[in-house]
């Protein structure tokens, strides 16, 4: 159980308004709308229709929205305590973080291979079946397991890295000879991953031929993306499942790429770019647009 008033001082400033009496009162769990009851800590979006209805229907005790609720008469008497913010999903994300989620463990499976020459940061977990050759992992980073990390990698703290993903592979980069034979061109560089990034399962990222490939700090990357040599990756992007960026690709900073989206090599991405679901981007970007099609192109809406 947690106690309400432990949540009220968790979230500080970000709370607008307390309504109802909290003291001594506490929620069990987190469940979807038709399994709310009164142990509950219930929320309601921004964006849904008939909000006050919902509030004054729901069967939980304790909810979270925003300021357009009215604590009426009904929630007075169903003493019901609405805890008002500016983003109740961001709200209740948080919530969730701090008090209702599993903590992962700390500590090296018996069954990770790590390089003698690694770094190793405090309070980490490395899970079972992952290699590491010789790189550097920051503190209170995860690694879930079966995950592949090369040398000349270096990883920032509080980074999570899910399942099957590998990391500083050489790219696809060859030449051709005289003969027309494919010949491979050696990659030298490294790979950079910031603080607080989260990486999906089964992501492969190239490292960098001579310089280094560099995801920023904050940035979330999906199940499934391929991210190739010398790709700079600028902070806080949403890289979604499925995504393709091909070398030498620099996007930066608040950029969405939508699922199965791919990116031609070679080309720029600036700042608050969102990228459409299966689009092919064959041209740079300028900031603040949405582009979207095969090739994409810019939509003024």
């Amino acid at each position: 159980m947690v106690k309400i008033s432990e949540i009220i001082e968790f979230l500080e400033l970000e709370i607008i308004n307390v309504f109802g009496e909290y003291e001594n009162k506490y929620v069990k769990y987190l469940k979807p709308i038709e399994l709310v009851d009164e142990f509950t800590l219930d929320w309601v979006s921004f964006n849904n229709q008939n909000k006050q209805q919902i509030v004054e229907q729901s069967k939980a005790k304790v909810i979270i929205c925003d300021t357009t609720i009215l604590y009426s008469e009904l929630l007075y008497s169903q003493n019901k305590i609405l805890i008002q913010v500016n983003n109740p999903k961001l709200t209740i994300a948080l919530i969730t973080e701090k008090f209702f989620i599993l903590k992962q463990e700390l500590g090296i499976h018996p069954t990770a291979i790590i390089h003698p020459e690694a770094i190793i940061g405090r309070n980490v977990y490395i899970g079972p079946y992952t290699c590491l050759g010789k790189c550097e992992i920051g503190d209170r980073t995860i690694l879930l397991g079966n995950i592949f990390i090369d040398n000349n990698v270096k990883i920032g703290t509080d980074v999570i890295i899910q399942a099957g993903v590998v990391i500083g592979n050489e790219g696809h980069n060859y030449i051709r000879d005289k003969n027309n034979y494919c010949i491979k061109f050696p990659h030298i560089g490294g790979v950079i991953i910031e603080d607080n990034v989260e990486i999906g399962g089964n992501t492969f990222i190239s490292r960098g031929v001579l310089s280094n490939t560099v995801i920023k700090k904050g940035t979330k990357i999906a199940q499934l993306v391929y991210i190739g040599a010398n790709v700079q990756i600028g902070y806080h992007c949403a890289i979604r499942p499925n995504v393709m960026i091909s070398g030498s690709v620099v996007i930066d900073d608040f950029v969405i790429l939508a699922p199965s989206s791919t990116i031609r090599d070679q080309r720029n991405i600036s700042k608050n770019v969102l990228i459409g679901m299966g689009s092919v981007v064959t041209k740079n970007v300028p900031s603040n647009e949405i582009w979207i099609g095969n090739p994409a192109k810019k939509i003024e809406k």
